[in-house]
């Protein structure tokens, strides 16, 4: 990796009204720093409007002309297909129309109820730099939690446990980075229901490639109960919470290997 590179930033969006927003601006700011640092020269945002029925994709359209200085692109998508095949479909699409980006472009995957850091494309592209990789997973913070004492403590818990050193052994599609060679190597994300961004993250280990999962940038990204995608960070912590209202002791080990 030398020289500015092109970013595609795919966001897949369902429902997504109140928070599609403020999620393209985080990611504006950051491509606007990145490109002010020399570190990327095109960059795409790309949004897919997965079966919407409230405001997402008129927020979306009004964004984007308000924006017209970004390049961005809003695919509509009313097909019943699980979020794998949403968030593939959403980046081969980005990436084939014209004017194409360049081969040696990354890919940011993010989700439109999560904002970014100002320094986000700068933390993931320097970490792969540095670690010559091709795919960087990086942490997510929660964004407006409300749940007992105990429930946090239980996530920080979960947390914690898969830190090692500077490194750790979550995964988070709302923070993740990957070049398109080694995307398209592996086929994208699979089209399952959840776990995605885990079987994207073991696909690309499997063929060889690096990974690297430092502990920063960091994204935070709602903590809304129950979240969009079943069996996802929202049921988690939704389970959390129901065991500690409950007394119903530690979270099973299904729970906690969810994230």
């Amino acid at each position: 990796m030398t020289g500015p590179l092109d970013v595609l930033v795919a966001i897949p969006a369902h429902d997504e009204q109140e928070s599609i927003g403020r999620c393209l601006d985080s990611v504006r700011a950051a491509v606007i720093i990145a490109q002010q640092a020399g570190v990327v020269g095109r960059a795409r945002l790309a949004v897919a409007a997965h079966r919407c029925v409230d405001e997402t994709v008129a927020r979306v359209r009004q964004w984007l002309v308000e924006h017209s200085g970004t390049e961005g692109l809003l695919v509509e998508d009313a097909d019943l297909k699980p979020v794998g095949a949403v968030r593939t479909e959403l980046i081969t699409t980005a990436m084939s129309v014209a004017p194409v980006l360049a081969p040696s472009c990354w890919i940011l995957s993010t989700d439109a109820d999560t904002i970014v850091p100002i320094g986000w494309i700068t933390g993931l592209l320097a970490a792969a730099r540095s670690e010559s990789a091709d795919l960087v997973a990086g942490l997510a913070d929660l964004d407006g939690w409300a749940a007992p004492d105990g429930a946090r403590r239980v996530y920080a818990e979960i947390v914690d446990a898969g830190i090692v050193g500077r490194q750790h052994r979550h995964v988070y599609a709302a923070n993740l980075a990957v070049s398109w060679s080694a995307f398209r190597a592996v086929g994208g994300f699979p089209a399952v229901a959840h776990g995605e961004e885990h079987e994207l993250v073991a696909a690309v280990r499997a063929s060889g490639r690096r990974v690297v999962s430092p502990l920063g940038p960091r994204v935070r990204t709602s903590a809304r109960m129950p979240g969009r995608a079943a069996e996802g960070l929202g049921d988690l912590l939704a389970g959390l919470v129901a065991d500690v209202a409950t007394d119903a002791g530690a979270p099973s080990d299904e729970a906690r290997s969810a994230r």
